[in-house]
């Protein structure tokens, strides 16, 4: 099955080499690209470009492996992030005592053995090429999968040194994962946090006692062994009104929410806030590029290049964007690798 998939790549590749504008001055390699990006050296006459999508069919094993290559080749982006799809177990009545008393080890250090088998057959065939990037969750994004809101509002309420000694058990986990897969040559990782949504205001101090240090724990984990890092400030649960809190977090790129509570957070924004970082975004989750002819979308990815910050600006959305068109995202990131030129 390996040397089908390994046939299918090649095939899949090349095809995406001819579909690639040729322009002297940008590297062939996408590793190469993202380098310069950062740098802050890529002609830019070529704007990065990524999108992401949870995959139908098998989340590990080949299938999984092949879903995710096909996605990037299909679309040309220049990063392969790699998605995030083992649970953990349900952490049931969460309002007893004696649950959190005997809250030890809720899962084995080697609980995402899986997430890492489907990686490694990821990073075997593409990550010579491309920065193969896998999601890493906060254990606040963790505890959610276990808990529940409703739980994680019991748990950080009545059972405050239960619940921290439980996401440390969780970022245990997630830091097995990001050390096995640097162990295999992965070299960035996509570093996505929650928790310091408006909704969790009335619990004093929420953030600061729970969400910002095992946020860091997991994050400057994978700072400290990775250098090409994105750091995803996810908005899918809930609105956030500031995100200054997070303009310290580790991470060479930034992906932020596009509202924060009614007003406009910009690239340009983002750029400012974060220290003159690269910033991932420009197009709406839930706009366009769902709805929209590839002309439409063509044109829409245009105009955020225009409006965006010149050199610091990755096309993607804010999210994923699991019912987009593929031709749709397709157009997006071809629109993009012309510098933002739209053609007929």
């Amino acid at each position: 099955m390996k040397n089908i998939i390994l046939s299918a790549f090649s095939v899949l590749a090349l095809l995406s080499a001819c579909c690639q504008p040729q322009q002297t001055k940008i590297p062939e390699n996408k590793k190469a690209i993202m380098d310069a990006f950062v740098a802050g050296t890529l002609d830019p006459s070529y704007v990065p470009a990524a999108f992401f999508a949870h995959f139908p069919g098998p989340k590990v094993g080949e299938g999984a492996v092949r879903s995710h290559l096909e996605f990037y080749l299909k679309g040309n982006a220049d990063i392969l992030k790699v998605q995030f799809e083992q649970f953990v177990p349900r952490i049931e009545e969460p309002e007893k005592d004696e649950i959190w008393a005997a809250i030890g080890s809720p899962i084995p250090e080697d609980f995402y053995r899986p997430i890492l088998e489907l990686v490694s057959g990821i990073q075997a065939i593409a990550g010579q090429d491309v920065y193969v990037l896998p999601t890493i969750y906060s254990p606040y994004q963790v505890a959610l999968q276990a808990l529940g809101e409703s739980g994680i509002r019991e748990a950080a309420t009545n059972h405050p040194d239960g619940f921290k000694r439980l996401l440390d058990c969780y970022a245990a986990s997630l830091q097995w994962l990001v050390h096995e897969c640097v162990a295999i040559g992965i070299e960035g990782f996509y570093m996505t946090c929650q928790g310091g949504e408006m909704k969790y205001y009335d619990i004093p101090d929420f953030y600061g006692r729970f969400i910002r240090p095992s946020d860091l724990s997991v994050m400057n984990y994978c700072a400290e062994r990775a250098h090409m890092n994105i750091l995803h400030i996810c908005d899918w649960e809930g609105v956030y009104d500031d995100l200054t809190r997070y303009a310290d977090y580790p991470g060479q790129i930034v992906n932020t929410p596009i509202d924060l509570n009614g007003t406009r957070f910009t690239l340009n924004d983002g750029v400012a806030l974060f220290g003159g970082r690269p910033v991932l975004g420009g197009l709406e989750r839930k706009g366009i590029i769902l709805s929209g002819s590839a002309a439409d979308v063509a044109a829409a990815a245009s105009k955020a290049i225009a409006d965006g910050p010149r050199g610091k600006m990755m096309l993607g959305a804010e999210c994923t964007v699991s019912d987009a068109p593929m031709a749709n995202i397709h157009a997006a990131i071809l629109t993009a690798h012309r510098g933002g030129e739209v053609r007929e």
